[in-house]
């Protein structure tokens, strides 16, 4: 593990961390691997006393996920969750044979990831502004049909939005008590332009 060359990408949602991972990937002809994608296959090699969250989160509908719990409760089980599927995330690059990679989603916690950090492996948080954030939500294809699924969508998804705003401050707060590197997203800025600041902070250029 120590000697894969691995640039780590992580931050809150709808931050551009996808679309970003898979230019660094694409350009310097590395392996990519989004955590989202894998985190369905972790789900079945899991139990409620191993992995309490991630097994909550298995069983909840968005119903309960989103408008019967509290904000607090909700975050909670989100960080958790990433906490325990991390090592998930760790195995699967450790067993791959690949030996240069870039790995891109919220699982990538700045308290998780620093251990790993070396000559060989940087990071870089991507962390957007709320307006930001809700404005590109609302955009994904699939948004409307969770959300219909609720007892009321609009308070649904003002919890959800709420949620993950308190994640972001709290990856933020961790990159900056670790003296990490980040880019926080709000729009000012097009991809290519993140994409050249991403870059140079990791030593590519």
């Amino acid at each position: 593990m120590e000697n894969k060359v691995i640039y780590w990408i992580g931050g809150s949602a709808c931050a551009g961390k996808s679309t970003l991972a898979t230019m660094l990937a694409d350009k310097y002809e590395m392996a990519l691997y989004s955590c989202d994608e894998h985190f369905n296959e972790h789900l079945k090699n899991i139990s409620p006393i191993t992995n309490p969250a991630m097994y909550k989160v298995s069983t909840m509908n968005a119903n309960e996920a989103f408008y019967l719990r509290d904000i607090e409760e909700q975050l909670n089980v989100y960080k958790q969750s990433f906490i325990e599927d991390f090592q998930f995330v760790i195995n699967d690059i450790s067993n791959s044979n690949t030996s240069s990679i870039v790995v891109e989603g919220n699982q990538l916690l700045p308290s998780l990831v620093y251990p790993y950090l070396n000559k060989n492996q940087k990071a870089i948080w991507i962390i957007p502004t709320d307006d930001f954030q809700k404005k590109y939500y609302k955009k994904r294809d699939w948004l409307q049909g969770v959300l219909e699924s609720t007892e009321d969508p609009a308070v649904s998804f003002d919890n959800w939005m709420k949620r993950d705003a308190l994640f972001a401050k709290f990856v933020n707060q961790e990159v900056n008590y670790l003296k990490l590197q980040f880019l926080q997203v709000d729009g000012s800025k097009n991809i290519e332009e993140n994409f050249n600041y991403i870059e140079s902070i990791l030593g590519l250029k």
